[in-house]
């Protein structure tokens, strides 16, 4: 019985209110991700049946080719869309035909397969980012595999019609159709697999996200329990009664906090910078020079803006469990008050993990924009992939959330709403006596 009390006695302290209502925001939280996550799955799937072809050849076999596309199973539809080329340059034919990739058969295919020779057709995408879910296989990709499908079932019908196949042969039809990749990104194009890519730089795509958030909450949970620790021992109410402008103590803070939030920043870019996340040891010195080519690569710049933006977070988050610690009642309630700040922060961090933020529905993308550590979790993309009026959006909302954070800090910290912010927290209505009734 003794035990049962106790146990019942330290479930209510921590499955108090607070605690309660963080669990059901946490559970709407990841099934608004899955939902995201879903309709970006449903919208690739849908976008693998777009199939869109640049026919230079344009013969009947290519014809036929194009036509097994549209129907290659009895129960598979693809919608095929014939497009025209006005030049070679493939960044600008995308943005005109406001499309992401397009397959070219080009001039003379028909020929080299007649020849009994091995064909090549051109895939030409484009990369925005790097996200997980915006660089899965989308149409033009898929109709790669069903061109190779329909060339390799028509020579096998026309070289068996000749008699047995020669080991050449043989081997021919395995592969007769090889793919020249192009990828874009920006206005730059370079002749490399966006598969390839997205393969060099996943460690660095997936590292950016997970030190952001740990320093967010590294940071967060350092100033809760600072200021938290000084309101419960008196410290800070000895501190704040001296002969001293409490704008200078909160202004001491918030320079020390800018301090912890610039060496934050400087030791997550010299890790950027030391760690060995460049491409060239896994793909070759010739895709190396390809991917500096195109700009997805590290340099000074790329850390300084991003190091600008990890800061203003750091701020951000550091001013916010300022103002979280002045409504502590006690060491556990000072973690309980963290949850709100993982919450907002967890959010951002699921979404670029695996969506490009920017392609999202009208009304998700601002909730998303709303969040401050969102600019900053989208950093190596809006960095990487030229996106500048996205950047600097970003970067001015983080300026002003900073300024709004900072001047509720000083306010409750020049008045006595620094001793009093905890009282309504938990306040429980006392019972009236018997006595008082009478």
């Amino acid at each position: 019985m003794k035990f049962m009390s106790l146990l019942k006695k330290e479930l209510r302290e921590m499955l108090n209110t607070q605690t309660i209502f963080m669990l059901v925001l946490m559970l709407f939280m990841m099934y608004g991700m899955g939902g995201m996550l879903n309709k970006s799955a449903e919208k690739a799937s849908e976008e693998s049946s777009r199939i869109t072809i640049c026919d230079q050849d344009d013969t009947k076999f290519t014809q036929s080719v194009l036509k097994f596309l549209e129907h290659p199973t009895s129960d598979m539809t693809n919608e095929v869309k014939k497009i025209t080329l006005e030049s070679d340059d493939y960044a600008k034919e995308l943005d005109r035909l406001n499309i992401k990739s397009f397959v070219i058969i080009p001039e003379g295919f028909t020929d080299k397969i007649n020849a009994g020779e091995q064909a090549e057709v051109t895939y030409v995408s484009q990369m925005t980012s790097m996200s997980m879910m915006s660089n899965v296989n989308v149409g033009s990709e898929t109709a790669l595999q069903l061109i190779s499908s329909a060339v390799k079932t028509a020579m096998y019908s026309d070289l068996t019609s000749r008699g047995k196949l020669t080991d050449k042969e043989s081997k021919l039809i395995e592969a007769p159709v090889t793919v020249n990749e192009h990828t874009i990104v920006g206005s730059k194009s370079e002749n490399i697999s966006q598969l390839i890519l997205y393969s060099s730089l996943y460690s660095r795509s997936l590292f950016m996200p997970m030190a952001v958030y740990i320093l967010i909450l590294l940071g967060s949970q350092s100033m809760i329990n600072a200021v938290s620790a000084e309101k419960l021992d008196k410290t800070l109410e000895t501190l704040l009664s001296a002969p001293i402008s409490r704008l200078h103590v909160i202004s001491a803070k918030m320079l020390a906090a800018a301090v912890v939030a610039l060496l934050n920043a400087v030791v997550y870019m010299i890790g950027m910078n030391n760690l060995n996340l460049s491409p060239a040891g896994d793909i070759g010195e010739e895709y190396s020079k390809m991917i500096e080519k195109l700009g997805l690569v590290f340099d000074f710049r790329a850390y300084l803006l991003i190091g600008i933006q990890m800061m203003l977070t750091m701020l951000i988050s550091l001013s916010i469990s300022m103002i979280l610690g002045a409504f502590a009642k006690n060491i556990k309630s000072s973690q309980t008050l963290l949850l709100p700040l993982m919450f907002v922060t967890i959010v951002p961090f699921m979404a670029c993990m695996f969506l490009d933020v920017s392609t999202l529905p009208g009304a998700v993308r601002y909730l998303l924009y709303a969040i401050p550590f969102t600019h900053t979790f989208m950093a190596s993309d809006t960095v990487m992939f030229g996106k500048t009026e996205l950047y600097t959006a970003g970067l001015i909302y983080q300026a002003v959330f900073l300024v709004i954070c900072m001047t509720i800090a000083v306010r409750i910290f020049t008045s006595d709403y620094i001793f009093t912010a905890g009282e309504f927290i938990g306040r429980k209505k006392k019972k009236k006596h018997p006595e008082e009734d009478m």
